[in-house]
């Protein structure tokens, strides 16, 4: 499980408010969903897909078994003017007969996870936002992902006989530092066990001649997203 921390849900924050990929992510889901529907977000983070969700009229209810994170989601929701249900816990002991319209997982959660939820809690259109890139976005060795891939999802769903659509499209996921110094801490925060030099960071960043945020570490990919109906999943 992803560990939520202070300086991490800051980078996290800065991330998403510079970039506003989960407003592109909302989008795309927005387009297989009723409008207006009960909607529920599991292992929600910071909430800016619930927020995004919210301001297009779905009834959400956020949830993350982190309570560190959901704090800048309800300061968002505030910003945004936004109502939504915001709860700590555990998504998948969710209690038995709790239905929403629809769910959105965003990398999050395994297939089987998702397909058990789904089959309890969820009367219509299920979405899933999985990664379509194949290594380690912010480490010196970029390493392989080997598991809840957009490739091995879809896998992994055919080998169920479960029928889905799909779409996959580029999302800017960059991360932009208030100085060097900012710069540095993060990638030692995805990459504790070998501190990259000063220099080395530097030459991975673009300038950006934006006083707030002077460096950015461009990070545009791909990302696969598979709607599935909810009564298509077997009981």
């Amino acid at each position: 499980m992803f560990a939520w921390t202070e300086e991490s849900a800051a980078f996290w924050e800065d991330s998403a408010s510079y970039t506003h990929s989960y407003e592109l992510l909302a989008e795309k889901a927005a387009a297989y969903l009723a409008p207006g529907g009960t909607l529920f977000e599991g292992g929600c983070g910071l909430g800016h897909l619930s927020v995004a969700l919210a301001k297009r009229g779905f009834a959400v209810t956020a949830m993350d078994l982190s309570p560190l994170p959901l704090r800048y989601l309800r300061a968002g929701a505030d910003r945004a003017g936004v109502r939504l249900t915001v709860r700590t816990g555990d998504v998948f002991a969710l209690p038995e007969g709790e239905l929403y319209d629809s769910a959105v997982f965003c990398f999050f959660g395994s297939v089987a996870e998702t397909m058990n939820w789904a089959k309890g809690h969820c009367r219509d259109r299920l979405i899933l936002f999985k990664k379509s890139w194949s290594t380690h976005r912010f480490t010196r060795d970029p390493g392989v992902l080997r598991k809840y891939t957009y490739p091995l999802t879809c896998e992994e769903l055919t080998l169920l006989g479960l029928p889905f659509e799909t779409e996959v499209f580029d999302v800017d996921m960059g991360q932009p530092f208030r100085n060097l110094s900012d710069a540095v801490r993060f990638f030692r925060l995805y990459d504790p066990t070998e501190a990259m030099p000063e220099a080395e960071v530097l030459s991975r960043l673009t300038e950006t001649g934006d006083n707030a945020f002077p460096y950015y570490l461009r990070a545009v990919r791909p990302v696969g997203m598979i709607a599935i109906r909810a009564q298509d999943i077997p009981r």
